[in-house]
């Protein structure tokens, strides 16, 4: 049983019954992906996050360039490009990323003039220099979701929505689930409950892993003119982006609001806050909102997912953690799944990138 039906616990449902195993995938909300999976910022960013993210990133990318037959209609991955930009204050940052090993053959040092270029909106203030990542891409997250539900059931797996668990008990070598929807009884539990993941583990006698869920705001405009070319363009401090999205323009403060689990909603002083942001590095003025939205990107202190069998009780597998990377990680993230909580090694693409299940396990933090 998957507790949880957004992006992570419906790529390693995919993975999982297509290796054979019988699985029911276990969602709260009346539909999968209603929390941070359908609010994310959508980009494919081999450059972004730490070490084990870059790997788990990188292995990921041959399933979005090549996924399965009918696995979509569309293409998964759309080129964007991404700039991130620095003022003269910041920029012994932006070269400390770009000097940095692991970014060798992904970042490209831009000048100013080549910035503004590419983001004509930008205020040649906001920009001294720049680094560009030419491998960043669209996600179309709601073909790349439906891709994995639609994989799963056609290998046998069973989605029950509405199904909040409501208790836990384990009896001889199955769970007792208590859903809304009904009871299930399996042998292991995989808890892919994002920002409610340490609370699942506590109902289920499992030591918590100190998850600390994180607001982020996003909300859409009109820019104006046509902005489809535009990179997605950020600074260099995080504290705001762009990216096109359909015909409008969104935009975020990169806010990191702890927040208890919840229907994440934004809040009016974090999308004022974007609003200044952006008209201060843009020409921008922003008159009006055509939508706002906010999710829950979900950390533990090291910021590396936390992949495996807990230890401190039989059958209680962990899936959780994956901050604001679980998108673009999926398609691996699935694999390393499937593949740990049949009690095989890594993925070999994946342990060629450096990765270990060590890295993964919840035994780091719990132990």
């Amino acid at each position: 049983m998957i507790v949880g039906g957004g992006i992570a616990g419906a790529s390693a449902a995919y993975e999982m019954a297509r290796a054979g195993a019988d699985v029911v995938l276990a969602e709260r909300e009346p539909q999968p992906g209603y929390h941070t999976t359908g609010r994310s910022a959508a980009t494919y960013l081999e450059s972004y996050g730490n070490a084990a993210i870059r790997a788990i990133t990188g292995a990921s990318r041959n399933f979005f360039d090549n996924p399965p037959d009918g696995f979509s209609d569309t293409a998964i991955l759309t080129p964007r490009g991404c700039l991130i930009v620095a003022t003269e204050r910041d920029v012994a940052a932006l070269d400390e990323e770009l000097n940095d090993p692991a970014s060798a053959g992904l970042l490209t040092a831009v000048t100013q003039a080549e910035a503004l270029e590419m983001s004509p909106i930008l205020r040649p203030e906001a920009v001294a220099r720049g680094h560009y990542d030419a491998s960043a891409e669209d996600i179309d997250v709601d073909a790349l979701l439906q891709g994995f539900l639609r994989g799963f059931r056609a290998a046998g797996g069973n989605v029950v929505t509405d199904a909040q668990v409501m208790a836990l008990d384990r009896s001889g070598e199955a769970w007792k689930v208590q859903t809304r929807a009904g009871n299930i009884s399996a042998g292991i539990v995989v808890n892919a409950a994002g920002a409610w993941a340490d609370q699942m583990a506590i109902m289920a006698g499992a030591a918590p892993i100190q998850l600390l869920p994180k607001r982020r705001t996003a909300v859409t405009i009109d820019p104006g003119e046509p902005a489809a070319d535009w990179p997605m363009t950020g600074d260099i401090a995080e504290t705001w982006y762009f990216r096109p999205e359909g015909g409008a323009l969104l935009i975020s403060p990169a806010d990191e609001t702890l927040s208890p689990p919840c229907d994440a909603q934004p809040d009016e002083m974090d999308v004022a806050t974007v609003a200044d942001r952006i008209e201060r590095a843009t020409r921008l003025k922003i008159a009006r909102l055509l939508s706002s939205r906010a999710g829950l990107r979900c950390f533990v202190e090291d910021k590396t997912p936390v992949v495996g069998f807990a230890g401190d009780i039989e059958g209680f597998f962990w899936l959780a953690g994956q901050g604001g990377y679980g998108i673009q990680t999926s398609p691996a993230m699935g694999r390393i799944a499937a593949a740990l909580a049949a009690g095989d090694e890594l993925p070999a693409d994946v342990a060629a990138n450096g990765l270990s299940a060590d890295d993964l396990s919840p035994r780091r933090i719990t132990s």
